[in-house]
């Protein structure tokens, strides 16, 4: 019990340590998350507020008196700026008012443009914009990406409404987002994926270990991913970290569960055993007061002079004698029990013939089954070896068994005891014709204080201790008891001792 309790409060020590290792280890990587957080939230306002100065720049330099300066602006625009065109208040393209890349084919200028006025521009509420109000649109043509930029702009009582197309693929691969995010820092890892997840530039990592993601504004959808450089040295200090944690845990947890439940079957146990021992004390009480009630009668008859005759006086002299034996072996067994359960050596071991124990245990029984009206069959081996042991204890353990049999088999009204020799041992069986005992109760019947189940239901009184005590005396001097039972028809106890 010790142990475990030791061992219930190192687990839970060990699950506290864990507890306080994993707080810091938690607090230290939400640490790193901030940091590469804005680390990734910096790249994109880099990028945002490039395109957003490029396009919104486009945006004011175009007039609608000046469309002739048109090519010349788009020239010098930013590189991921693929057209421009300026529409009317009736959103309608005004004469001279669009252009695109020298190097993009007019025609799929053109179409890409009319699509635009067809699709995109009429959801965009354009005459609802403030003038010198930009806004963007990002979508997808041909499941290509495009974005568009546009600004409600008034000259004297014209309004009109300038347009810039960006072309994100350009916008991805062109200088701006290498410089932004530089490729050649191996410590940290950028990776920028699209709307629908997929890969778009950087570095491709696998998603685990610590990673942030932060969403771009002008991009819809689009997020910077950024992650540490991927140690192999570290990867195998976690995955090492992960056994210790997952055995660590496990086991706690085990030890911690294991631990309550034998705590809970050690309280179960020792309420039994109190109960148990409560009809015991008063078994024993009624027990020991069955006969000091006979001998302070007689003992009283005899000494007021009640008697009829000189043979009468002997009778109840008899009767004390018997009765005061009776006594003596219950106070011995209930003495010799307690020396046990506090661990006390009590066994005094001498040269003695087992055959000599078993007359004189029977000798003192012959008064208890003469009351009992029950007959004895003896039958002792000749010759038997010379063996280690201690007369009185064995004499209590002979005589335990006898008085079982009287009590609980006196219907059969018969007992055997046989001694003999077998092979290295001294084996003593004490038969009887009583009423059996239960196979699933053969084991129990030797455990302290336990009866069994049709004992228990009859006025049969005992303490409970009797074969508890042989099987303790048989132990003690290296051999042991059993009992072999088919109810019915007895019951057949065997106690044998190493030669």
């Amino acid at each position: 019990m010790n142990a475990l309790i030791f061992a219930v409060l190192a687990a839970a020590v060990a699950l506290a340590y864990y507890a306080y290792t994993y707080t810091a280890e938690v607090a230290s990587r939400q640490s790193e998350s901030e940091v590469l957080k804005e680390l990734a939230e910096e790249k994109v306002s880099n990028v945002e507020f490039k395109v957003a100065a490029d396009d919104e720049a486009l945006l004011k330099a175009v007039r609608i008196d000046e469309l002739d300066k048109l090519g010349e602006q788009m020239r010098g625009a930013a590189e991921q700026v693929t057209s421009v065109f300026v529409l009317d208040a009736h959103l309608q393209v005004v004469p001279g008012g669009s252009t695109s890349l020298r190097d993009a084919d007019p025609k799929e200028a053109i179409e890409r443009r009319d699509w635009y006025l067809a699709n995109v521009i009429p959801k965009l509420g354009l005459q609802k914009l403030q003038p010198n109000q930009r806004k963007h649109v990002y979508g997808r043509r041909d499941d290509r990406p495009f974005l568009l930029a546009f600004m409600h702009k008034q000259l004297g009582d014209r309004t009109y409404y300038v347009v810039v197309e960006d072309d994100v693929n350009r916008l991805v691969g062109g200088e701006l987002f290498h410089e932004v995010f530089d490729l050649s820092n191996h410590k940290r890892l950028y990776q920028v994926v699209d709307e629908r997840g997929q890969f778009a530039y950087g570095v491709m990592f696998p998603l685990r270990g610590l990673l942030v993601r932060v969403n771009f504004d002008t991009l819809d959808g689009w997020a910077v991913r950024v992650t540490e450089e991927d140690d192999p040295a570290l990867d195998d200090e976690l995955h090492r970290k992960h056994i210790v944690d997952s055995v660590l845990i496990g086991g706690a947890v085990t030890i911690i569960l294991a631990g309550l439940a034998f705590l809970a079957l050690a309280i179960r146990r020792e309420r039994r055993a109190n109960e148990l021992k409560s009809d015991f004390i008063s078994n024993v009480s009624h027990e020991l007061k069955t006969p000091l009630s006979i001998i302070t009668m007689f003992g009283e008859m005899l000494a007021n002079g009640r008697t009829k005759s000189s043979e009468q006086a002997t009778e109840y002299a008899e009767i004390i004698y018997r009765e005061s034996v009776r006594l003596d072996r219950l106070i011995e067994n209930v003495l010799d029990f307690a020396k046990i359960e506090r661990g006390m050596g009590v066994y005094e071991f001498a040269d003695a013939e087992l055959g000599e124990v078993v007359t004189r245990a029977i000798d003192l029984a012959a008064r208890r089954l003469q009351t009992a009206e029950m007959t004895i069959d003896v039958e002792i081996a000749p010759e038997l070896p010379i063996i280690k042991l201690d007369a009185n204890a064995l004499t209590l353990a002979v005589l335990n068994l006898i008085d079982n049999a009287i009590k609980y088999a006196a219907a059969g009204k018969k007992i055997a005891v046989k001694l003999a020799k077998d092979d290295h041992r001294v084996v003593l069986s004490v038969k009887d014709w009583g009423p059996g005992i239960e196979r699933d109760e053969q084991v129990r019947i030797f455990e302290r204080f336990y009866r069994a189940k049709a004992m228990r239901l009859k006025p049969i009184r005992g303490s409970g201790i009797g074969l508890a005590l042989v099987q303790h005396i048989a132990r003690a001097h290296g051999g042991d008891v059993s009992v072999t039972s088919t109810p019915p028809d007895g019951s057949t106890f065997q106690l044998w001792l190493p030669i």
